[in-house]
């Protein structure tokens, strides 16, 4: 008979000791909100093993995340603890005979752990549904990035019969949408374990680092493109901060096209490679790019993680290589391996590192482009903080774009200063949230640290931010 055994090198720290506790005494409900490269894995893993050793009856455990590469990682880690579990993913013929027959033991009690792991959108579907439906034992549910499962067209997936429900999440509020977080609320129940950034630095659990944000520019024919757009976003908000995006899809697509235009802002890559030339060894780097591609209008010019690739490969003997979804699975494992033996020394990306691909091996990052969306920064610096041997810290670049030339604003009319204002006020909120718990912190006195040169004191003003 299987059984679900913490293999013998894993010593589970004190907070994660916390975690399971609460949970449990939260009567096996409820969501773990733990900084990205904590272990939420292995305190989940741990937690159903204490669940499944506190029950006669077995367990029926399904594990469920956003993206196939993680089933792949969990079935890893449950092999750890003696299990193979169905990998339930593709094509049904693939996994639905052997979960319909292990079921049916675990059913008649022949056998008493029955394991699956499958993706969000798998779980949604009818099929995932019905099979999973006829366990007739207790049930225990794992939501990796529990935020994801939200979303309306994932909450079918969200079973009633499961008896103990563990969400696992570093950002569990969904953005923009209080509905969605409600639903994660009422049906995993509230968050019972809290354990952020600042605390997991503090107990060694993630390296400390420095944040250097960089203000950035546009040329005047970018100034002149975003002038036009934030002019219209303004008409078509009627200066509104709250209206509904899909009833206005015009005001989306502006703002898609103002987002990629500072995304893509050409004097980032002039920056970029001025600061990789300053740095002595350039080993360990990543970059993260707009998913956009240069030029004014959509699809004028090349990707800009192509552009990136190019130019740092033109202006200096490093080793860069891509990674984007673009790539195949083994090119990107081969990637990462590369990456961290040090064969490749800056990797250039657009959202496939942003969850569940570790690089702990980084020592330094340059964020070209994020959104102001609070789980893209999140994440990104916690697997930037990851810990690794030889690593005692990390370096994160963050490159912010305004709207001017030379120093000169672009000289919005009142309504658009409005909508510019908001934005700014964005993107300092990401500037703090990472400044925060950095070492050089406006509030810490280290020796040698890099500091800014009061360009982002000079942006508030300007914009009447220096409350933010």
């Amino acid at each position: 008979m299987p059984q679900l055994q913490p293999p013998d090198w894993i010593e589970p720290r004190e907070y994660q000791r916390t975690a399971i506790r609460e949970w449990v005494n939260a009567d096996g409900q409820g969501i773990l909100h733990m900084a990205t490269g904590t272990g939420k894995t292995i305190t989940a893993l741990l937690a159903a093993s204490r669940v499944a050793e506190s029950i006669d009856r077995g367990l029926f455990l399904v594990v469920t995340v956003p993206y196939q590469h993680l089933v792949d990682q969990w079935a890893e880690e449950l092999n750890e603890f003696g299990i193979t579990p169905v990998r339930a993913y593709q094509s049904r013929k693939n996994w639905q005979p052997r979960l319909e027959r292990e079921l049916l033991e675990y059913n008649h009690g022949s056998r008493s752990l029955c394991f699956v792991v499958t993706t969000h959108r798998t779980l949604s579907m009818e099929p995932a549904q019905q099979t999973i439906g006829r366990g007739r034992g207790p049930m225990m549910l794992i939501a990796d990035e529990v935020h994801h499962l939200g979303a309306e067209q994932m909450r079918t997936g969200l079973s009633q019969a499961f008896d103990f429900r563990l969400g696992l999440s570093a950002t569990p509020e969904r953005w923009y949408d209080d509905e969605g977080t409600r639903v994660l609320e009422r049906y995993f129940g509230e968050t019972v374990f809290e354990y952020g950034l600042t605390a997991a630095i503090e107990a060694g659990a993630l390296c400390e680092y420095y944040y250097i944000p960089h203000i950035v520019e546009f040329d005047a024919e970018e100034l002149e493109e975003y002038r036009r757009l934030t002019a219209k976003i303004g008409r078509l908000s009627g200066g509104q901060s709250d209206v509904a995006l899909e009833d206005n899809p015009a005001l989306q697509q502006a703002l898609f096209k103002r987002a990629r235009l500072v995304g893509t802002a050409r004097q980032k890559l002039d920056v970029l490679v001025d600061l990789l030339e300053r740095e002595r060894e350039v080993d360990h780097t990543l970059v993260y790019c707009s998913d956009g591609s240069m030029g004014i209008e959509s699809g004028e010019g090349q990707r800009h993680v192509d552009a990136t690739t190019d130019r740092i490969r033109s202006e200096s003997d490093l080793t860069v290589d891509r990674f984007t979804a673009r790539e195949s699975q083994a090119d990107r494992e081969r990637l990462l391996d590369r990456f961290d033996d040090g064969s490749i020394d800056v990797l250039t990306s657009i959202r496939c590192l942003d969850e569940g691909v570790d690089v702990p091996a980084t020592r330094t990052a340059y964020i070209l482009a994020s959104t102001s969306n609070p789980r893209q920064f999140v994440q990104r610096r916690g697997r930037i903080l990851r810990t690794h041997p030889g690593k005692d810290f990390a370096v994160i670049h963050d490159f912010i774009t305004v709207p001017s030339v030379n120093g000169q604003p672009a000289f919005l009319s009142g309504s658009e200063f409005d909508v510019e204002r908001r934005l700014l006020e964005k993107e300092l909120e990401r500037v703090s949230t990472f400044a925060d718990a950095a070492r050089n912190h406006p509030d810490a006195e280290v020796d040698g640290v890099p500091t800014t040169d009061g360009s982002l004191q000079r942006l508030k003003r300007q914009y009447d931010l220096l409350g933010s």
